[in-house]
């Protein structure tokens, strides 16, 4: 996830008590139809409490802080996707959506440090904490895991071990069909063997360049082939037939697979420029999205 660092208590609790009130919890979809109510949405307020969700349903978490502190997660009910931070960040505010699905059944508690992620016990410190239950659909109704994750675009040309790391600024084009952008994955490639996992972040821009979402996530080295970003709030509003980016940045551990033709409605590029040249080549990813 996101480099851990302390976090001096004054400055955290103050941002904590202007973005207390910001989001209320909300329960599971009450219509099968509704993108939006099928997201359980938690925040500071709602410290302590306990929840229920579905399998399959998506989970977030958004907590104000300096820093993104990893989360501690009692059981494999739920799972993390990702970490986003919304966009346009509100001046003077650092606001980390954290981003689960409700995995399996069962029961986990999640605990996220605030005050100081290396030391969350420390005298003073605050701690965020809430039990949630994961239940499978209620009998007779049919089960609705990533609704809200249709694919839309993806380049599905055989990979051919070329790739390149993501210290450059390596980007994907694309364009989406649906009005919403729910999740990117990208496929991965272990470019230097060491660590377990790396922080991978990504970068989604319109046209212009201008940014429209930052989302990061560690990605385990045994199951970096398909690396899964999950965007906060049933995604993001698009327009069907414009071209966006995807930028991926991170250490030297992972390369981004690309081959040599591919996705026809997109290309690569690495460091502002064709990624091969002259020879049109594509980044290896899909898209999902919603109606």
């Amino acid at each position: 996830m996101f480099n851990s660092r302390s976090v001096l208590s004054l400055v955290a609790l103050a941002l904590l008590s202007a973005l207390g009130g910001n989001a209320a919890a909300q329960d599971a979809a009450t219509s099968s139809t509704s993108v939006k109510q099928q997201v359980l949405s938690v925040s500071l307020k709602n410290n302590g409490q306990d929840f229920s969700a579905t399998v399959g349903q998506q989970i977030e978490i958004s907590l104000g802080a300096m820093a993104a502190c990893d989360p501690q997660v009692s059981s494999a009910a739920i799972r993390l996707e990702s970490v986003a931070l919304p966009w346009p960040p509100t001046p003077g505010i650092t606001t980390h959506v954290y981003i689960f699905d409700a995995a399996a059944e069962g029961t986990a508690e999640v605990r996220i440090p605030i005050t100081d992620c290396l030391n969350p016990d420390v005298k003073d410190g605050l701690t965020f904490a809430v039990t949630i239950r994961v239940e499978r659909t209620a009998p007779g109704e049919p089960p609705t895991p990533y609704a809200s994750r249709k694919l839309d675009q993806a380049n599905t040309a055989v990979w051919d071990k070329a790739w390149t790391n993501l210290v450059n600024d390596v980007r994907q084009t694309f364009t989406p069909s649906l009005p919403r952008l729910t999740a990117v994955e990208v496929e991965l490639a272990v470019g230097n063997p060491g660590p377990t996992g790396a922080e991978v972040t990504m970068h989604l821009a319109d046209a212009e360049g201008k940014l429209l979402a930052v989302v990061s996530k560690t990605v385990p080295v045994d199951d970096c082939h398909h690396a899964l970003f999950v965007f906060p709030s049933s995604g993001l509003e698009v327009s069907p037939g414009q071209v966006y980016s995807i930028r991926l940045s991170g250490d030297s551990t992972f390369g981004w697979k690309y081959v040599v033709g591919g996705y026809a409605n997109g290309a690569a590029s690495f460091n502002g420029k064709p990624l091969l040249g002259d020879t049109r080549s594509t980044f290896l990813f899909r898209t999902f999205g919603a109606s």
